[in-house]
């Protein structure tokens, strides 16, 4: 875990950094620390679960269709919960709303630990599901000590904050289950929560900026922001965006599988590769990217790198070709994650930063529900039919669909 708490300091120590040369807004490094601590530690007791998920459920009596039921559980709770909890932060503070949430996380996998029976494996996951509005009141609390200028880099951080969790986590997980069983992963996910519910205790002020006078807890005061031309753009484009990553997402172990005779070790080397090219996109590249082209512009350079990389992944065949597709699509989908957010951000009003990205964050949610059977149904279909890269095929002609969307933005501009 000590590899852990170093890179989200690392990526602490650049923002801090860059920062200082930055004019306009001061951040503190500590509350940057929680921050990112935040984001890396809600994503990381996600990810930790992951390999034994299935196995646990088996182990307490559950079926394959209990698990899949257990994992829609999990978003259904996020699509829920998430814009509500992340628009009471515009009005109660973005502080309060995340050690709560810190507080549940712990307490959520503190009872997926315990469980010896089905429910409270069901409990738990809907728990944790809850407190992903940890991520988007972060990314507002972000959005409140930052000028325009400044947003890409510091949401770019947090996204890389995410992905170390994603690379890291699967393998802390699987690690640690084989070893000392099912619970203690969990035990862990809780303890680390728990930590940082005492760090952001005393670490994390209210942002200076926000004023809890100035916003109204009204659901149609968001709704009237929602419904601005761009705002409802960036969400439909948003929605699709995470519909095409989640259809590339639930295909690649199968198809690795069906092409390449892959087993569980050679796809987790492949998700490592995705998963550091994604990081060292958002934390690198992206800043020095945000410096030459607009956000829309980034915008359609990561649908163009997305779209050919999956068109080619459909039909590629040599592993060293694969290697290198991989990294492009982690490329395009670093690029697009981090814009289509920023965008979002930028776009909406000052008092309205918590609800706008909460809803964005719960509509990946409803993406994550509904496409992992889509995609599962297409990459069926296309074996059936002696075509295994179709799931890919469907998945780029989703992402060339936000195109138009995008287009439409710039002509607004």
């Amino acid at each position: 875990m000590l590899i852990c708490r170093v890179s989200v300091n690392l990526l602490v120590e650049v923002l801090a950094n860059n920062n200082q040369a930055a004019s306009g807004v001061s951040v503190s490094r500590s509350a940057l620390a929680v921050l990112f601590s935040v984001v890396f530690l809600d994503n990381l007791g996600f990810a930790i679960v992951v390999p034994y998920l299935y196995f646990y459920v088996l182990a307490l009596g559950g079926s394959p269709f209990l698990y899949g039921v257990l994992l829609a559980s999990y978003a259904l709770m996020s699509f829920v919960s998430t814009p509500f909890l992340a628009r009471f932060s515009d009005r109660f503070g973005r502080r309060k709303i995340l050690l709560l949430g810190l507080a549940v996380s712990s307490l959520s996998y503190f009872i997926f630990g315990t469980a010896q029976v089905i429910w409270l494996l069901f409990l738990g996951r809907m728990l944790s599901g809850t407190t992903a509005a940890t991520v988007p009141v972060a990314q507002a609390y972000v959005a409140d000590v930052t000028t325009p200028n400044q947003r890409l880099r510091y949401l770019g951080l947090l996204g890389a904050a995410a992905g170390i969790a994603f690379i890291l986590g699967p393998a802390i997980g699987g690690t640690l289950s084989s070893l000392f069983g099912y619970g203690v992963p969990s035990f862990l996910a809780s303890a680390l929560a728990f930590t940082n519910l005492v760090l952001a205790y005393f670490l994390l002020p209210e942002p200076a900026s926000f004023n809890i006078k100035k916003t109204v807890l009204s659901l149609s005061a968001l709704l009237n922001v929602l419904k601005k031309r761009k705002i409802a753009l960036l969400l439909a484009i948003y929605f699709l965006f995470f519909v095409s990553f989640v259809f590339l997402q639930a295909a690649l172990s199968p198809w690795l599988q069906v092409v390449f005779g892959f087993g569980a070790f050679q796809t987790g080397l492949v998700f490592f590769l995705v998963g550091g090219v994604s990081v060292f996109t958002q934390a690198a590249l992206l800043p020095i990217l945000g410096k030459k082209f607009s956000r829309l512009t980034l915008t359609l350079l990561g649908i163009a790198f997305f779209v050919v990389a999956l068109v080619a992944l459909a039909i590629v065949s040599n592993i060293v070709v694969l290697l290198v597709v991989a990294a492009v699509f982690s490329f395009g989908f670093g690029i697009q994650y981090v814009t289509i957010n920023t965008l979002i951000s930028l776009n909406s009003p000052e008092n309205a930063q918590g609800g706008a990205l909460g809803v964005a964050w719960a509509i990946a949610g409803l993406a994550q529900t509904v496409a992992p059977v889509l995609a599962a149904a297409a990459f069926s279909l296309g074996v059936s039919v002696g075509f295994d890269g179709l799931a890919f095929v469907v998945s780029a002609a989703i992402s060339v669909a936000t195109v138009p969307l995008v287009l439409s933005l710039k002509k607004a501009e």
